[in-house]
């Protein structure tokens, strides 16, 4: 039907009828009902002179109704296979398909994506906490078991780092269960060195930690045990990062000279030796060793770890016609004494010297000894040599059989001449505290 000049809209009975209204007429009236009971009355028309009906609705509230998509969200979240809200937020913005209406961003948990997706939450980046003071709290942390053993007889070293001043100290036991018994040593020693006392010690939960004679230990002496969490080494950072350090630098000196994986104990002594003396990110403009005893150290002594070196033999151990020197590897330094610790391949043992030449580019050729046969214990790296003064310049140490254990602190001195036979009988002025 087209009238042009028609202002209002017609409202037609039979849609009405087909939406489930019930029209009744009569009386010149027309009452809408919804439903077939006629109960519900929707509205009551008068008609006019011209036989209409017209039909005005008013509002007797104001009202302002919100359309929830909520659950239509999560529809679409499960058809795409549980895909996160940013990526379906990006496909509707964008537009880059068809048919997907507009869904607001709700935080609705599904149980679907924790069951599946869950992940570890995040280690912070830097630590939140410093100590201000020597051995306020010490990272303590065992690296093994080695598959080959030292040679004297060892699989594990165990690292102490202070957190203050990030000096490292280092033993060598044979197993986890002399940790205890390194603890022990350990803070008797910086107790008489520096006059702090262990506060807290940090560590992981393995077994030798959590003994019940190293939770008595602490427990009286009031020492504070901070213990990661399981399968967290991230909240140990510390201990873990010094471990592989440590041991990348160990690998990397014995690969240099070729030497025997049994060696491993004496790389990593003199790994630990190395970083107490070199600069740390934790410290500004001092390192290590000098954060700890407060004076600096000398370097004019390095040499390279696994270096040929020639050891002199005082007159009273030969006769005239004998060799001067005795050719040995240079196998690290000493803590207390001023001089060199060299390997004898011959005698298969350590060697403590003063009067020691340095071939720094030539190495021992292996393939002529018997690497088997290297398994004599050296002389324990935390004990002093109680030497008289004709054995001091040139000390043979015997087997021992205490633990092969080694304390980073003591400063060796002895300069350094650059040649192809460097000379060590200089005398380095390194300033006393």
């Amino acid at each position: 039907m087209l009238v042009p000049g028609l202002e209002e809209n017609l409202l037609s009975v039979g849609q009405m009828v087909k939406h489930g209204y019930y029209l009744v007429f009569g009386g010149n009236l027309l009452n809408i009902f919804n439903g077939w009971s006629l109960d519900n009355l929707v509205a009551r028309v008068q008609m006019t002179n011209n036989r209409c009906f017209p039909l005005t609705m008013m509002l007797a509230n104001q009202l302002a109704l919100k359309a929830s998509v909520t659950r239509y969200l999560q529809i679409w979240h499960k058809r795409l296979g549980h895909l996160n809200d940013r990526s379906i937020k990006l496909l509707e913005d964008q537009e880059i398909v068809h048919g997907l209406p507009h869904l607001e961003k709700t935080y609705v948990v599904c149980e679907g994506c924790i069951l599946g997706k869950q992940h570890r939450d995040s280690f912070p980046s830097e630590s939140t906490w410093r100590a201000k003071f020597p051995l306020e709290l010490v990272h303590i942390d065992i690296c093994g078991p080695m598959k080959t053993e030292s040679i004297s007889g060892n699989r594990y070293f165990l690292l102490f780092t202070d957190n203050c001043t990030i000096i490292t100290w280092v033993y060598f036991i044979r197993n986890k269960s002399n940790a205890f018994e390194c603890f022990k040593k350990f803070k008797a020693m910086t107790k008489r060195q520096c006059g702090y006392k262990v506060k807290g010690l940090r560590s992981d939960r393995g077994g030798e930690f959590l003994s019940n004679e190293f939770n008595k230990y602490c427990n009286e002496l009031g020492i504070q045990r901070q213990l990661t969490m399981t399968y967290s080494p991230q909240q140990n950072g510390v201990a873990k990062r010094k471990n592989r350090m440590v041991v990348e630098m160990a690998k990397s000196m014995l690969y240099e000279k070729g030497l025997p994986y049994e060696f491993w104990t004496e790389a990593v002594n003199t790994t630990v030796y190395i970083l107490n003396r070199c600069p740390s990110k934790s410290l500004k403009k001092v390192i290590p060793f000098e954060a700890y005893i407060g004076r600096k150290p000398g370097i004019a002594h390095r040499k390279i770890f696994g270096s040929l070196c020639y050891v002199h033999v005082p007159s009273t151990l030969r006769h005239k016609l004998e060799e001067n020197s005795h050719k040995c590897i240079f196998a690290g330094y000493r803590l207390c004494e001023k001089g060199y610790k060299v390997f004898d391949p011959s005698s298969k043992k350590i060697i403590l010297s003063r009067d020691v030449l340095f071939d720094k580019n030539a190495s021992w050729k292996w393939e002529n000894t018997d690497k088997n046969e290297m398994r004599v214990p050296m002389f324990a790296e935390n004990q002093m040599a109680n030497c008289s003064e004709g054995q001091k310049q040139f000390e043979v140490c015997e087997p021992s059989k205490s633990l092969d254990t080694s304390t980073q602190v003591d400063e060796v001195i002895t300069p350094q001449i650059e040649d192809m036979f460097e000379s060590s009988q200089a005398i380095d002025y390194t300033p006393q505290k």
